[in-house]
């Protein structure tokens, strides 16, 4: 009933003009297509539908879209179809696709996706994330995604599970990623990697495939506005071949799918594993290399050290023996020299020693006659005394005593006195 009402309603053709989400050629010659349709005020989806072209249908309109636009029939594209309607039991509701108008190239999602990097261009942030120095080891990975995502699942496996056993610390910052709230959702995880004080190198944005309505969330201004300006380098996967977002343009580095960013990680590791292996080819190399230039040249060095301390050993030996023959010359006049010097000096001694006797008795001879002249008989003979007691000659009166006998003796004879009396003058 349902389907013979619409057929009954809709007995004409329409054209409809709609956004296309989703694009998908068929083995069969077929082409699937989802269109949507949005409030004017806002990207939430308000309609939504099924259309089909058919196999000879599609073979007419695929070459002449191409060639009057110059681009493939693809999602984000503003379309204008002429359209038959249909509702069948099992398949439900859909649009029979007869002509396309190809005037409508570039559709809403493509429009505000140029004007979003406008604007970042604009602001001039829109190349700051791939000015970071991306890690030399990408291996400290903080992980935003859907924990439930197959994509997610099929990163962590490829990751964890590489032929080469790379190791790999992963964290996973959960987030909602499509929908009203995931722009947010995906700020908030950015900002709790930020909090968490932990050192990664990377940050990894990954998302699986789907339609361009459920990937506009990655073209929005607040997300990739704060992303071109995050202080880690991202590497996003999102979406499938066919897919580009904003979110890819600001990013450090983008592929297209979960299980290429985990590729792109792999090849990295795998790129600078090579590197190290050329390199330590290299260095075994030239330290081969090394190690043989510098034995060679120990051994040049050897030869010639061994040379030059023969040849100076030999102009030593020479040295020696000409100072040795100098010293033993020098030694001979030296000696010689001396000896002369020595007889000379003993000549002047000797000669000046019999001059010091000869003064030395000249003087005594006059001190002898000196001292005969001073003698006690020459002076006695001159009319002078010695008085004497006990044998000793008395030189203060202090030494008598009375009744001491005393002796004087005088030029013609002696004369002997008792002492009576004695007077000691003072002074």
């Amino acid at each position: 009933m349902v389907r013979n009402q619409i057929r009954k309603e809709f007995r004409h053709t329409f054209w409809v003009q709609a956004e296309l989400s989703e694009c998908k050629e068929h083995y069969s010659g077929h082409c699937y297509l989802e269109l949507i349709q949005k409030r004017a005020d806002s990207d939430v989806i308000c309609a939504k539908a099924r259309a089909t072209i058919w196999a000879n249908v599609w073979a007419a309109l695929k070459p002449y879209f191409e060639v009057q636009t110059g681009v493939n029939l693809q999602a984000g594209q503003k379309i204008m179809v002429e359209v038959t309607v249909e509702f069948h039991e099992l398949y439900g509701f859909n649009l029979i696709v007869h002509n396309i108008d190809p005037a409508y190239t570039i559709g809403e999602l493509t429009l505000r996706r140029q004007e979003v990097i406008r604007q970042l261009t604009q602001d001039g942030v829109i190349d700051l994330n791939k000015e970071l120095s991306w890690p030399l080891l990408p291996q400290r990975l903080a992980i935003i995604s859907s924990p439930t995502a197959a994509g997610y699942g099929d990163f962590m496996d490829q990751l964890y599970h590489n032929e080469y056993g790379y190791i790999f610390y992963t964290a996973l910052f959960p987030a909602v990623m499509q929908g009203d709230s995931a722009v947010q959702s995906i700020i908030d995880a950015l900002n709790r990697i930020i909090d968490t004080k932990i050192d990664f190198d990377v940050v990894v944005i990954i998302r699986g495939g789907g339609a361009s309505a459920d990937l506009s969330c990655f073209d929005q201004y607040d997300l990739c506005y704060y992303c071109a300006q995050y202080p880690l380098p991202i590497l996003s996967g999102i979406g499938h071949e066919r897919d580009s977002s904003v979110l890819d343009r600001v990013a450090h580095t983008s592929v297209k799918t979960p299980t290429a960013t985990a590729e792109y990680l792999l090849a990295n590791i795998t790129q600078q594993a090579y590197r190290l292996d050329i390199n330590a080819d290299k260095l075994i190399l030239t330290g081969q290399s090394l190690m043989d230039a510098y034995r060679q040249k120990l051994q040049t060095s050897s030869e010639s050290l061994k040379s030059r301390t023969r040849e100076r050993i030999y102009v030593a030996q020479l040295m020696i023996e000409r100072r040795k023959s100098n010293l033993l010359n020098r030694s001979e006049n030296f000696l010689i020299q001396k000896n002369q010097l020595i007889v000379i000096q003993s000549s002047n001694l000797t000669h000046r020693a019999y001059a010091t006797l000869d003064q030395i008795k000249y003087r005594l001879e006059l001190m002898s006659k000196t001292v005969s002249s001073y003698s006690p008989d020459i002076m006695i003979k001159r009319g002078f005394s010695l008085t004497m007691c006990n044998g000793k000659i008395i030189k203060s009166a202090h030494e008598l005593s009375v009744g001491s006998e005393i002796c004087t003796q005088l030029r013609d004879g002696k004369i002997y006195s008792t002492i009576n009396k004695t007077e000691i003058q003072n002074g």
